[in-house]
């Protein structure tokens, strides 16, 4: 079995193929480096991939288009140690049966994990819990302090993410209104207390968490309109994609101390110095590290699905075409 990866040379490339990992893909057949320190062009893979039996990629690698696929009479599985292919595959690559795996699972599990996190924490209060003991005090009589358990739970989309966060909550007595176009009712069977509802009724909750993917129908979808539908109090956690909401409108809701935040996701990446965000007590911010700063075990998910695709067995971590489209782009 001939393998290309296309990740480039760096600490990039080291975090997500460490040595061990390194000789365990190399095990299963002759792999081929991409030998630069920058991403590989279009042509570039056009040129590297006669041959090639398994492609891996990772983020900035280019799309596999028609024309790169011309190339490519060998090729049978995409393995990309990333989480969403909606930009990475082409129509082309499903149309000439060539199959996907990704390590978006993994990379859900280590979202959703984040999220639950995030959104026990500030309910908790634990930030300002935190900062108050660091300051020499102990009490917290002036803390709003709160509890997941009982409240009503709104998701903006539901995709892996989102079902994992529905695991995690599961125990606390939540209920849950669910918006997603693309799921049925059938689909939140194993959620007995998640109902699939309109947006408007997924907005009206005490938590609302966006985990739509980031596409043409989506970006923006969260107006000042919408946002305004939130009830006040509410928590609203954003660990998706931030072009899904108008960043200007959320920042007028949480200014004025109608909503309370937490976020993962930024307009503008790294979030500037300055940035409003920055200025407000009543959100709780980390760098976009949901999903993506443990790295070994994300290319560890694609090569155990290369193992079970060299003996024909089902793949673990398979993305359909249907899964394709409701991708993030």
């Amino acid at each position: 079995m001939n393998i290309l990866v296309t990740l480039p040379e760096g600490e990039l490339r080291d975090d997500f193929v460490p040595n061990e990992v390194q000789h365990r893909l190399e095990s299963l057949g002759a792999v081929s480096w991409n030998p630069s320190t920058d991403d590989l062009s279009e042509d570039a893979l056009r040129e590297r991939i006669d041959g090639v039996d398994v492609l891996v990629t990772g983020w900035g690698s280019p799309q596999v288009t028609a024309d790169v696929l011309e190339a490519a009479d060998d090729l049978q599985l995409i393995a990309h140690t990333g989480g969403s292919v909606g930009t990475l595959v082409s129509e082309a690559v499903y149309d000439a049966g060539i199959r996907v795996v990704s390590a978006n699972d993994v990379m859900a599990d280590y979202t959703a994990e984040h999220t639950f996190g995030s959104i026990v924490a500030k309910l908790r209060a634990v930030p300002e819990l935190d900062a108050s003991m660091k300051a020499g005090e102990f009490g917290a009589d002036d803390v709003d302090i709160r509890t997941l358990y009982g409240k009503d739970v709104g998701l903006v989309g539901l995709g892996t993410i989102g079902r994992k966060l529905l695991d995690h909550m599961a125990s606390f007595d939540v209920s849950a209104s669910i918006y997603d176009p693309y799921v049925d009712a059938e689909e939140l069977a194993e959620y007995p207390f998640a109902t699939l509802t309109d947006l408007e009724t997924a907005l009206d909750a005490e938590i609302v968490s966006v985990h739509a993917a980031r596409t043409e129908e989506t970006i923006g979808m969260l107006d000042a309109d919408r946002l305004a539908r939130i009830p006040d109090g509410a928590l609203f956690v954003n660990t998706a994609r931030a072009e899904i909401v108008d960043e200007a409108a959320l920042v007028a809701e949480l200014r004025s101390g109608r909503l309370s935040g937490v976020f993962d996701v930024y307009h503008r990446e790294p979030l500037p110095a300055d940035h409003e965000l920055r200025e407000l007590d009543n959100v709780l911010l980390t760098p976009h590290v949901g999903g993506s700063q443990i790295r070994g075990p994300l290319t560890e998910a694609v090569i155990d699905d290369i193992e079970r695709f060299e003996r024909d067995q089902p793949l673990e971590h398979e993305i359909p075409r249907r899964q394709w489209k409701t991708m993030t782009r």
